[in-house]
């Protein structure tokens, strides 16, 4: 794990939303649009996380960041799959499921389905024993759209390669970004709470300056 650095540079969003465009329109039956949000849709800060269901670390911070997250009132998070190759075929299936409950029952259904990963798998390309159990999702119909679902599979491959095209190769990365002017900061590493708040204020200041 490298050590927590910040870099303020600023990066466009732009890619990550149509991605999440491209996987309504092919798959159809989303109840909400991915990438999926966890906290207000409307907020004005998001975090976006760049992260690994097989990822240690990822493991023990997601649900920091989600306790931190719904604390804040105009503060959501939005998750990247980052399934690393050194992690195998784990973390690509465990991504396309939590993908497909998403698809099939909704954001509250994708959160569920990432919260049971993490408290289940063994990590570093370990994985869990046994089916996920999502409320409100039917278990073979999870299991059938992670393994035949190619919409599902493209939008992983298309966050991958987003990453890829930001420099971002480790998990977990956050992007703080300031939803009305565009503008973001990359972390690298489990940000806590002050780091979070001082790079909100950092970007606030920047919101009444020039670019």
């Amino acid at each position: 794990m490298k050590k927590l650095t910040v870099l303020l540079t600023v990066i466009c969003l732009g890619p990550l939303v149509a991605g999440g465009m491209l996987l309504k329109d092919l798959v159809g039956s989303s109840r909400e649009s991915a990438p999926w949000h966890f906290g207000s849709a409307s907020a004005r800060w998001t975090i976006t996380e760049f992260a690994d269901l097989e990822c240690p670390y990822c493991k023990t911070y997601t649900p920091q960041l989600k306790r931190w997250v719904s604390q804040q009132p105009d503060v959501n998070l939005r998750w990247h799959h980052l399934p690393l190759q050194f992690h195998g075929p784990a973390a690509i299936h465990q991504a396309r499921l939590v993908e497909c409950a998403g698809v099939l029952g909704g954001a509250d259904a994708f959160w569920r389905a990432v919260d049971q990963v993490f408290q289940r798998t063994r990590s570093n390309g370990q994985s869990f024993r046994g089916h996920l159990d999502v409320t409100g999702v039917d278990t073979r119909d999870l299991e059938d759209c992670a393994d035949k679902n190619f919409a599902v599979a493209q939008h992983i491959e298309m966050q991958i390669q987003e990453a890829a095209s930001k420099g971002i190769n480790a998990t977990p990365t956050l992007l703080v970004t300031d939803n009305t002017t565009g503008k973001s900061v990359k972390l690298e590493g489990p940000a806590d709470g002050p780091t979070l708040l001082s790079t909100i204020d950092w970007l606030a200041a920047q919101s009444g300056r020039n670019p």
